[in-house]
């Protein structure tokens, strides 16, 4: 695969004080599904806006193969945009919205009217052609925002949390048919979301933005499975956080030790030194409970039962570990004993390479 857009040191300010995009150095291949995820106000939709024309870097350049794009307007850049709100025309109908970014390039009718046609079978909206805006269901209007930005057929589609106004079915229906398209169409795609579960699904690489920084750029597996610090590994899926004192080391792991005196094994994620409080994370599945007899190898700690919340297939345990509450064990429903109450303790035990030592804690 080869480089297709470039972020080179990329800053951006609105008021001269405060960097909304920190320094961004990002490439993206041809052909990828990139996803810039991440919470409100983090960088990630400015970032997009940036590489579509519709804000300037403070400082910094931006290529799309090879070419500078700060002297490019918007409808010049030859990328595709789909916007969460629509943005149709509501006076237009389905076909007259998707011939409108033809027509500004000054195609002839016939073949405004084929690329059209074309579109229209492809998203499979043929008969709504004559159909305003509202006449038409959101997933409707969202299929013609898709339709209109594969129109003119750019080889880069930029997409703002396109799927944020649909319910949860029509959103992972949605979800299925833009993958979809991205890969029968070759396209590369630059998609910004706050929604975890769509970038897992979706995409090939995530870039978590917070505060303007990408915090971790991977596959959605290395991203879930080995999250590079304590906000990846809050902000991807569930996370259990325990805080403990480095007491010393274990080839490529750390010798943490709890509040009530229990030494886990963690795993060398960032550096830390003897003494130090540090952040240790592990998902919620990867837990057992009174594994008996121990798995070779295993960690262990003692814990008291909180609460149970019931969630169909399966079951979210909440306990309490040395002291620290919210502790989270998840098991299928089926693996819930009839005599574990609130209150009842349980040893909980997990492979080590599981716990993983994210974040030195500064302590003041």
């Amino acid at each position: 695969m080869r480089t297709y857009v470039s972020f080179k040191n990329i800053q951006k300010t609105y008021d001269g004080d405060r960097l909304v995009v920190k320094n961004l150095n990002l490439d993206i291949q041809e052909g990828e599904f990139l996803t810039l995820l991440g919470p409100s106000g983090s960088g990630k939709t400015t970032s997009l806006m940036m590489l579509a024309g519709f804000e300037t870097p403070t400082q910094g350049e931006i290529l799309l193969k090879d070419t500078p794009l700060h002297s490019l307007p918007p409808h010049q850049r030859g990328i595709g945009m789909v916007f969460q709100n629509y943005a149709l025309f509501p006076h237009m109908t389905v076909a007259e919205n998707l011939a409108f970014p033809l027509s500004i390039r000054r195609m002839n009718k016939s073949d405004i009217k084929e690329k059209v046609d074309r579109v229209l079978d492809r998203v499979k909206l043929t008969a709504l052609a004559d159909r305003y805006p509202a006449q038409m269901s959101g997933g409707q209007q969202q299929r013609v925002a898709l339709a209109r930005a594969l129109v003119f057929e750019p080889k880069l589609v930029l997409m703002d949390e396109p799927l944020g106004a649909l319910d949860k079915q029509l959103r992972e229906h949605m979800q299925l048919e833009i993958k979809a398209l991205h890969e029968s169409l070759d396209l590369t795609v630059v998609y910004v979301t706050h929604d975890q579960s769509e970038a897992m699904t979706m995409s090939n690489r995530v870039a978590v933005f917070n505060d303007g920084i990408i915090q971790q750029m991977d596959s959605p597996s290395d991203i879930y499975e080995r999250p590079q610090n304590t906000f990846v590994a809050q902000f991807i899926g569930e996370n259990n956080t325990l805080v403990a004192t480095q007491s010393g080391m274990d080839g490529d792991y750390y010798l943490a030790t709890l509040d009530d005196g229990t030494i886990l094994h963690a795993l060398k994620v960032r550096p830390s030194s003897p003494g130090k409080k540090i952040s240790l994370c592990i998902r919620p599945e990867r837990i057992r409970v009174n594994a008996n007899p121990l798995t070779a190898g295993s960690e262990q700690v003692r814990a008291r039962i909180q609460q149970f919340i019931y969630l169909g297939d399966h079951v979210r345990m909440m306990t309490e570990v040395a002291g620290q509450s919210s502790f989270m064990v998840k098991l299928p429903a089926s693996e819930i004993q009839p005599h574990w109450k609130p209150g009842t303790e349980l040893m909980l035990s997990w492979q080590p390479e599981h716990l993983r030592a994210l974040d030195v804690i500064v302590t003041h």
